[in-house]
């Protein structure tokens, strides 16, 4: 079976984390810490990166980052077919009403046009919250421009390496996160980070991250924090991870490069629309078909490929039901049914990637 994701973890990781291990410094500190996140600076080019343990954490650290510098607002207009971390984070502490925007189905990500709806009936009392579906990137700097009185904030945790203008997905809003799990372009197993480039935000989220301890007295905590730090080991992969980055991004980039070039005139098979002067990240291959996708899952595993749905909208989740509009998921249920991710790692095999192109096209004639 051709797994649906496989890290590409190196020698030279496998050494670092060995290394971070016989250290001792196993914990929350250690020199991979600051390692990993001065590496992530001077590549995304941002100004703060605070390492957490993993992608939702930094997503609610993001939603707290918003509520202390705008105290004010209680609403969060979002994409209504997204991972469900993206929601639950900013429903943990009860701060917010989210406000759910339908899909758009040439992009697969929020629609723009809808979107613009709900801003000018919200004016400036709702933030939004841009997530880039399988990596497609939103133009957050154009969005800035069109509405400057909205705050913007991002769940980048598949936006990663993506870009919109000139700039690295996720370095333009308030604050954003990212996730390392497994299944994302470079992995420590778990782990996420909080971008920003406002420092009073950084400092707020740095003390809270940490138990929120008081600074220069351990043990004495003048504010209710979280145990949402990383720890040195996953650090020290994370490291590892950078320092490979060049490789693993050509192999990406080569890996979807085929993929479109194969699929793009192929009738009956859409794939995402990139948004306007923004590139993909490149993290997970979506294909669209007129099939359910029960059976197409049954037809790709029939041959050894392993495949995914595309997220659900609000409403197929018994805790999020009662704040759905099933007005405003016409296209995300349609593209929760239409859509799958295929195997989209950087050590796909040539004759992988050809089996998985040929089972493909395969179905679209056959089924």
């Amino acid at each position: 079976m051709i797994p649906i994701y496989e890290p590409y973890i190196s020698k030279r990781t496998k050494d670092l984390a060995n290394e971070a291990i016989s250290s001792t410094w196993i914990s929350s500190t250690g020199k991979y810490k600051d390692l990993a996140s001065n590496k992530l600076k001077d590549i995304l080019g941002v100004k703060n990166v605070l390492l957490t343990s993993n992608g939702t954490t930094a997503t609610h650290l993001v939603a707290k980052a918003l509520k202390y510098k705008n105290p004010n607002i209680k609403k969060i207009i979002a994409p209504n077919n997204v991972y469900v971390a993206a929601w639950n984070s900013f429903l943990f502490d009860k701060e917010y009403e989210i406000i759910p925007v339908d899909a758009d189905l040439n992009t697969w990500n929020i629609d723009l046009d809808l979107l613009d709806i709900e801003i000018k009936k919200h004016n400036d009392t709702a933030s939004v919250l841009i997530v880039p579906n399988l990596g497609n990137i939103i133009n957050v700097p154009e969005l800035k421009r069109k509405y400057p009185n909205i705050v913007f904030v991002e769940d980048n945790c598949e936006g990663l390496f993506g870009k919109y203008d000139s700039h690295y997905a996720g370095t333009q809003s308030i604050a954003s996160s990212l996730s390392f799990y497994g299944n994302k372009t470079i992995t420590c197993g778990e782990g996420g980070a909080v971008l920003t480039n406002d420092d009073e935000i950084y400092s707020h989220l740095n003390k809270i991250h940490g138990q929120g301890q008081k600074k220069g007295q351990r043990y004495v905590h003048d504010t209710l924090g979280y145990n949402y730090r990383m720890t040195n080991v996953a650090a020290a992969i994370l490291y590892g991870q950078l320092l490979d980055l060049p490789e693993i991004l050509e192999r990406k980039n080569n890996l979807f490069e085929t993929y479109r070039k194969e699929f793009n005139l192929v009738e009956g098979i859409n794939l995402q629309k990139i948004e306007n002067k923004t590139c993909h990240s490149n993290w997970m291959m979506g294909i669209r078909t007129k099939f359910k996708f029960q059976k197409v899952k049954k037809f790709m595993e029939d041959n050894n490929i392993e495949i995914r749905p595309m997220f659900y909208p609000m409403s197929a989740h018994d805790h999020l039901r009662e704040i759905s509009d099933p007005l405003n998921e016409e296209n995300s249920k349609l593209l929760s049914e239409q859509c799958f991710m295929i195997p989209s790692f950087p050590t796909l095999r040539s004759e992988e990637i050809k089996h998985v192109i040929s089972t493909i096209k395969k179905m679209v004639r056959s089924l």
